[in-house]
């Protein structure tokens, strides 16, 4: 370098390292973004976040909120369930006539699988004093056969007992309710407890209790509403699934009833050296009746877990973590909705009627889970599908239930079968002349009303009708539900002959009444092989029996042509099964010759009055 005079310095003009980085023209402008990249790295950490402590203090009320009410909503879904097994128990048949006879037994005879079958914890039938007929309470961890018999001796004394008996009935939205639910100290716990009536012709005659251990409802609202729930009484916890519930000062305590419709009750309490946050309610019966304090309790931890430690991992991990997450995610995301997309358009297809569609699940998420219950679902419905379309196919209840076993186990039709069966053929005498003097509309009224008469009859021996042909009935006894011994088929086929001519008396005494031509019967009974079973094509099945007994019962049945003095015949493979009593009151016709059959058949016969 040159001085001013023109001579050389030798120095040369160099700086810093640092300062020669800086003063490169990419740097300036390269410098600026990543600094600008940096605060907002910092501050949309910051920001994200105080959001996410903030969503996550506000998705924590409302949980907490929400687990509140899913623990009510679980309280009603009880309170119905209870409901519907008094429901079951108040109108089995007998059970009233029972409770207001005190039998014991029979209760107990009706009651007692009912109480098993529904896994009810506790239930009681009291008697019209409040004595019990019948006490049964499920032992905590037992099986579900497990039940102890031993009954209260303060029934009388509880609330719901004594407005039950009392006939009492609150008027809700213009309707009349009996029945009352309440929380009740017991001998074996405390119990949340539904009471009902018996009534006899209009009047109370007795009381049935069907109840739920408190212990078991607060462990159920605490899978419902995925939170620690708590009952409280007067104040004091009575069950719970904290490890140790607090006391409620009775001012709090009437405070939280005083106000369930204006505000939320929170509290902030500690068990165990864990802080909870807690909401209280009213426990709630029947249309809105206060049992009690309901509370629902979650954890702090889930909002003070989240640390500070956490802004500054997030602050490293930014902006990779963004790239990764979304680059992450669309692959995810793609997955995902190319499964969802087969299951929709698998919807389509079993919307339009395919129920052969089946949906591939693969995985263990919750996409997986929706395939399999997709699946399950479609088989439900070509099960009901064939399930009603084979109802529609017959007339009996006895063979509807054959059918649904026959379904559960992977058969289409009723497997065949040979038993020994009591047949029993019923025809009204001059129908035809009848039916030819009087109008259709006439015709089908009055056998509708006998017909019903006679099906009452049949069913009520253990029978089945099993088809109608025109004025006459066919049914038969022994076979179903299961097959029975020959003596018992024949005394309940020959019994319901015998009540058919008493109701047919009853109804001539009617039709007389009316100005109208009393009926006449035949009535044919045969006990001897059948092959029972399905009979038809894949539209139109029917469920019959066939075989020499059946067309002996029916030409036994014209008999009454021939003898007028008699109206029920049975042959003698019948008579050998009867009981005594039957066989004395029984005349014996001697050997006929029936139609159809080479071999005659040796006859008996009993007439209107049953009389030898």
């Amino acid at each position: 370098m040159e001085s001013r005079d023109g001579s050389s310095t030798g120095v040369t003009k160099r700086g810093s390292w640092l300062r020669r980085a800086l003063a490169q023209l990419r740097v300036k402008l390269t410098l600026p973004y990543v600094f600008l990249a940096l605060v907002v790295a910092f501050v949309a950490t910051f920001l994200v976040t105080s959001l996410i402590l903030t969503l996550l203090e506000e998705l924590f009320k409302e949980s907490l909120i929400k687990a509140g009410r899913e623990a009510a909503d679980t309280v009603v879904l009880v309170e119905r369930d209870q409901l519907a097994d008094l429901r079951l128990i108040i109108y089995t048949w007998g059970l009233d006539e029972a409770v207001d006879a005190g039998d014991k037994d029979t209760v107990n005879l009706l009651a007692t699988p009912l109480i098993v079958n529904e896994r009810i914890d506790c239930a009681e039938v009291l008697d019209a004093k409040g004595n019990p007929l019948l006490a049964m309470h499920h032992r905590p961890a037992g099986g579900v056969t497990d039940y102890d018999a031993t009954a209260g001796t303060d029934y009388g004394e509880w609330e719901v007992v004594q407005k039950v008996l009392a006939g009492e009935a609150d008027e809700i939205n213009g309707e009349l309710h009996d029945k009352y639910a309440d929380l009740i100290k017991t001998d074996w716990g405390w119990v949340f407890y539904t009471a009902g009536p018996v009534k006899v012709d209009g009047q109370v005659r007795g009381v049935v209790l069907v109840g739920t251990y408190l212990d078991n409802l607060v462990e159920r609202l605490d899978s419902a509403s995925l939170a620690r729930v708590s009952v409280y009484k007067a104040g004091e916890p009575i069950a719970t699934t904290l490890l140790d519930a607090p006391v409620l000062d009775d001012a709090k305590y009437q405070d939280i009833l005083a106000g369930q419709e204006q505000w939320i009750s929170r509290r902030q309490i500690e068990v165990a050296g864990e802080d909870y946050a807690e909401v209280l309610g009213a426990f709630e019966a029947r249309y809105g009746r206060d049992l009690g304090v309901l509370s629902v309790s979650l954890p702090l931890s889930m909002v003070t877990g989240f640390r500070f430690s956490a802004l500054w991992r997030l602050l490293i991990v930014f902006g990779v973590s963004v790239l990764v997450t979304i680059a992450v995610g669309a692959v995810l995301a793609s997955g995902v909705v190319r499964r969802v997309r087969r299951l929709a358009v698998a919807t389509e297809r079993v919307a339009g009627g395919d129920l052969d569609t089946q949906v591939q699940a693969r995985g263990y998420d919750e996409v997986s889970a929706l395939a399999e219950d997709f699946n399950h679902m479609v088989v439900q419905l070509r099960e009901g599908r064939m399930y009603q379309d084979l109802l529609g196919l017959t007339a009996s209840p006895e063979i509807a239930e054959q059918l649904r076993r026959a379904l559960a186990g992977g058969r289409v039709q009723l497997d065949p079968q040979l038993v020994t069966a009591t047949v029993l053929f019923c025809d009204i005498r001059g129908f035809t002349r009848l039916s030819e003097s009087r109008e259709p509309k006439y015709v089908i009224s009055f056998l509708n009303e006998y017909m019903r008469g006679v099906v009452n009859i049949v069913r009520g021996h253990n029978g089945v009708v099993n088809k109608f042909v025109g004025d006459a009935a066919l049914a038969f006894f022994g076979v179903l539900p299961d097959p029975r011994p020959p003596a018992e088929s024949a005394h309940e086929a020959v019994s319901t002959a015998l009540a058919m001519l008493d109701y047919l008396a009853a109804l001539n005494r009617q039709r007389t009444e009316r100005g109208e031509e009393p009926l006449r019967v035949g009535i044919g009974v045969n006990t001897g092989s059948v092959v029972a079973g399905m009979v038809g094509s894949d539209i139109r099945l029917e469920y019959t029996v066939l075989g020499d007994a059946v067309n002996v019962a029916q030409r036994l049945s014209d008999m009454n042509k021939e003898h007028p003095q008699y109206d029920v015949f049975f042959s003698a493979s019948t008579c050998r099964e009867l009981g005594e009593d039957l066989k004395r009151r029984s005349v014996h016709i001697g050997e006929v010759s029936v139609k159809g059959r080479a071999a005659p058949v040796d006859v008996y016969a009993l007439g209107s009055g049953r009389t030898s």
